[in-house]
Formats: C-alpha cells, structure tokens, sequence
C-alpha cells in the first residue's frame, strides 16, 4: 500500500462515527459558505415560537400602557369637571334666596314711591325688615343642609380650636368666659371653616398685673 493510499485510509477512519459510520451533514451549526448559521428545523420553530411570544407580550404591553394614558386622561379631565362644578348644587340652592331679595327690594321701592307720609314709610320699613328675617332663615337653614354650622359663643369658655380672642374685658366673673361675639364662626361638617372673634373675661387683678408689666417693659 502506497503511502498516498494509507493516508486516505487514515482519513476516513478519523471521519467515522462510533459505529463506524460517516455522520450525515456534519456539524449541525456549522457555517455556510455565505456566513449565515444553519441550525435544525426543529431548533428553528422552537425559536420562532418564543419570538412570536415575545411579540405578542409586547403588543400587551402596548395596549396595557395605551390603556393606562387613555384612563389617566379620563380621570384628569373628571377631575376638573368636578372641581369645576362643584358647587353646582349649593349654588343651585342658593337661587331661591336670591330671588327673595330681589323681590324685597323690589317691594321696598314701590313701597316707597307710594308712601305719603311718616307712617306709611315706618311701615313700610317693617315689612321689609321682615322679608329680609325670612330669607336670611331660608338661607341659614339651606346652608345648614349643606353642612354648615355656627359656632355656639353665648355662655361658653374660650376655645382656641374655635375661638379668636379679639379682646380681653376686665370684669367680676368666671375667667376665660366670652362675653360677647364680634363676628360669628362657622364649621364645615367637622371642619373648622371660620373661627368666631370673640370678647373674653379676665378678672380685675390679672388686668391689672398685665398693664403694670406692659407700662414697664416701656419704659
């Protein structure tokens, strides 16, 4: 044997499989001539099904993220549509009281135009007077079913989670008492809204002790 045909024979027993047999092919993933990398079929749908996968969570995201501007807008919008009208419905409710007052001023006028004499005009006022008690009562009492509450003064010891002191009245009596309101406070359901200005009781003495401290400070 020639030492051309040994090394043939050596050539393609390096070739044969384990059993003897050329393997079909070769190298699965080996290179094409043309660069690209060949790969089986059953490989290849494998990962065609995992980018189609791919794909189709990315279209749900899309429409999940389209889905979340969408609804933000939506909830923008009625949100401003909410601040805007608001008070729509005490405003509504408020109406009624104005057309009383223009009805009471519109009675006060012709009254007036028609009245000849001293009397006619005291009466006249009267009238008036009382138009003007009842819409206030109407517009206390719708207020009232709005939430609104007025601050009890009369009688009771200064708060300061309701009470503004405007002034001390130096007085024989229970300290820290109010003795009169200057401006009436107000609570919105549990909300302090407006707090009252009130007068405050202080004895004599302390008044005293707080003027002589303050005219030393001055001089």
């Amino acid at each position: 044997m020639s030492h051309h045909s040994k090394k043939n024979h050596a050539h393609e027993k390096n070739t044969q499989g384990p059993d003897g047999e050329k393997p079909v092919g070769g190298d699965p993933k080996a290179s094409a001539p043309n660069g690209k990398i060949e790969i089986p079929a059953r490989e290849y749908e494998d990962l065609k099904k995992k980018v189609e996968e791919l794909e189709g969570l990315r279209q749900k995201f899309l429409l999940a993220a389209a889905d979340y501007e969408n609804a933000k807008k939506r909830n923008m919008r009625e949100k401003e549509e909410f601040i805007k009208f608001s008070q729509e419905r005490i405003l509504k409710d408020l109406l009624p009281v104005l057309d009383n007052f223009e009805r009471a001023v519109s009675h006060a006028n012709a009254a007036s135009a028609n009245a000849s004499a001293y009397e006619d005009l005291r009466q006249n006022l009267k009238t008036v007077i009382a138009g003007v008690e009842r819409v206030q009562k109407q517009l206390n009492d719708i207020l009232k079913i709005h939430g609104l509450k007025r601050i009890e003064t009369s009688g009771q010891v200064f708060d300061p989670h309701f009470h503004e002191v405007v002034a001390h009245v130096p007085e024989e009596g229970k300290e820290d008492q109010i003795v009169d309101e200057l401006e009436p406070g107000y609570m919105l359901q549990d909300r302090l809204l407006r707090a009252a200005k009130v007068r405050v009781r202080v004895s004599p003495q302390q008044s005293a002790s707080a003027s002589e401290e303050k005219q030393d400070e001055i001089t």
